[in-house]
């Protein structure tokens, strides 16, 4: 066995791909295209180090050189996402990854490596932040699955359809109705907007699994989310809405969608994407019946070092929050993107 750097041909982006979807812990955000993504969007350097055994893979570690707001260099596995990390046949193809990330964090001077796994690495790590994911079982059929919510959650989708709001699918043609949304539901909540151009990198790698759902009332956009399937599960990573809006319950209609959407196609499994536990988004992705499961974010450094995520709701950055929150949209879409990729969580 032998570790490289997959080189991102075709062929070779295809066998890491084909790994990844057969492997029990492969998942969507180990697919390579998100090394295009990130690259091309924020000019991160993208280094996916791979196992194999002769043309067989035998395990993937897909790495990004991150450069930190002062310039310090980590190695982030992956940065803005909520997964990645070693997804590897266990013993000697995990321990050769490790033992390449490493090795390619001293070349690199990088005094950080971040992996952030959907189970638990093996690795003795120091763990980071307390995030988790809340999972949903899906029914296998809508109308299961509509029997299955609480009343009070249907009431609330019943209230979103009644003041006549409507949910609708699309591609990148969505993005600009999309992206005003978040736009404006990230400075309301303190926090620099990832760049439009880092979704529409996302559309475009992946415009087989992934979409966007909008729900507008009229012609006019008042929620949307990110939505992509991976195997048997539909995954939401970025969601948003107008404050204005909260009260004609446009959330519980996207979700609701995605959920019989998703019920339709078969599909066994929603993954909600990543929240605080106790936090508003936390209580509303459970209150579907979702499970949190955690998710196991670490790190590793020869010096001592301890990586931390940065947090809105930390005490060290509430001025900042609520001096965002005062600044016009506009003014905040131009210089978030700036900001948020210096922030790899």
């Amino acid at each position: 066995m032998r570790v490289e750097e997959c080189t991102g041909r075709v062929e070779e982006a295809s066998a890491w791909d084909a790994f990844v979807l057969g492997d029990p812990a492969g998942g969507y955000y180990l697919r390579y295209g998100w090394a295009q993504v990130i690259e091309r969007s924020y000019r991160h350097r993208p280094v996916y180090l791979w196992v194999r055994e002769g043309e067989r893979v035998r395990g993937v570690l897909p790495l990004v050189l991150f450069r930190g707001p002062l310039g310090s260099r980590s190695l982030v596995s992956l940065p803005f996402l909520d997964e990645g990390g070693i997804c590897a046949e266990p013993g000697e193809a995990t321990r050769l990854l490790w033992e390449a990330a490493q090795e390619m964090a001293s070349r690199n001077a990088a005094s950080l490596i971040e992996l952030r796994q959907r189970d638990a690495s093996g690795l003795n790590l120091e763990p980071v932040g307390a995030k988790v994911t809340v999972m949903l079982g899906l029914a296998p059929s809508p109308d299961v699955m509509w029997k299955s919510l609480d009343a009070k959650v249907r009431n609330q989708v019943r209230k979103a359809t009644a003041g006549g709001l409507s949910a609708a699918w699309c591609g990148i043609e969505g993005l600009d109705d999309f992206y005003t949304v978040f736009a404006a539901n990230m400075r309301d909540l303190g926090s620099p907007v990832h760049s439009r151009r880092f979704f529409a990198r996302i559309l475009e790698e992946f415009s087989e699994s992934t979409r966007l759902l909008l729900v507008r009332h009229g012609s006019r956009t008042v929620a949307g989310c990110v939505c992509a399937v991976f195997r048997d599960t539909v995954l939401v990573p970025w969601a948003s809405s107008f404050r204005a809006w909260r009260s004609h319950c446009p959330n519980n209609l996207l979700y609701w969608e995605v959920m019989r959407s998703a019920c339709e196609k078969g599909l066994r499994w929603l993954d909600f994407g990543r929240s605080s536990v106790g936090s508003g988004t936390y209580r509303f992705k459970t209150q579907w019946g979702g499970v949190p499961r955690p998710l196991h974010w670490q790190s590793y450094s020869p010096s001592g070092q301890r990586a931390s995520v940065v947090d809105a709701g930390d005490a060290r950055y509430a001025w900042m929050v609520r001096a965002w929150r005062y600044l016009p949209v506009g003014v905040t879409t131009m210089l978030g993107p700036t900001i948020r990729r210096r922030v790899s969580n």
